[in-house]
């Protein structure tokens, strides 16, 4: 295929794909909006930017005898490709989380200390207080340091349980770390986004909690962390 036509067909092809995965929610042209409305992209702003540039010089402007003024470069193809590629596979959260079945959870009156060996164990840093399977709390390592810090008494006993630092594990008792929750169906993208605002807001964000419509009031299907993002993206 003629480079600049393969070039037309690719930019058709990532104007489709942006339709297909954010319908309702573009504003602008697909792909302008993409680079600066999206949660997720705000890094590959500058690169979209250019494909929309060449695209609309290819797409609008008359040819010279036939041809076309602009020829884009194997690097120039190749990067749009392999941006199409990536929304045409963009998956959802609830693809990319810690399913709860897999989440190290705990009751509001387990015992402390072996919730504490297992976060150890398997390297995990929050671990969700559930009741009914909603999130009332999170367990986490600032817990445990606020708690020390706070009250007189540090040693945590055998058959202490979290009731001792019930106070310190609602969700907005967690001082500049806070938590989100996404819906099933929000995109990875979307969820990045959230771990990017929270820093810009000089803020911690320890987890998203996945549930069927994003809503607190509802069972969590899965989790994610900033580990959880990284290790996908």
């Amino acid at each position: 295929m003629d480079p600049t036509e393969e070039y037309l067909d690719l930019f058709r092809r990532l104007e489709a794909a942006i339709r297909v995965k954010y319908g309702d929610e573009i504003t602008d042209s697909p792909v302008w909006w993409l680079a600066h409305k999206a949660k997720g992209y705000r890094r590959m702003s500058e690169e979209l930017d250019y494909c929309r540039e060449v695209r609309n010089v290819l797409q609008h402007r008359q040819r010279l005898e036939g041809d076309y003024a602009v020829i884009p470069s194997e690097g120039m193809i190749n990067a749009i490709r392999q941006i199409v590629e990536r929304i045409e596979r963009l998956p959802f959260a609830y693809d990319i989380c810690v399913k709860t079945r897999d989440l190290l959870s705990a009751g509001p009156h387990d015992r402390i200390r072996p919730l504490i060996r297992s976060m150890a164990r398997r390297g995990f840093s929050h671990v969700p207080v559930l009741e009914d399977g909603r999130v009332v709390g999170v367990l986490s390592e600032r817990t445990l340091v606020s708690h020390i810090l706070t009250d007189t008494i540090i040693e945590v006993g055998q058959e202490d349980t979290l009731d001792i630092v019930a106070r310190l594990l609602p969700l907005d008792a967690h001082g500049s770390e806070v938590f989100g929750f996404a819906s099933r169906d929000a995109l990875a993208t979307d969820v990045a986004g959230m771990f990017q605002e929270a820093l810009e807001d000089k803020k911690r964000l320890g987890a998203v909690f996945v549930t069927q419509n994003g809503r607190p009031t509802e069972r969590i299907l899965g989790m994610l962390t900033s580990w959880d993002m990284a290790a996908y993206f």
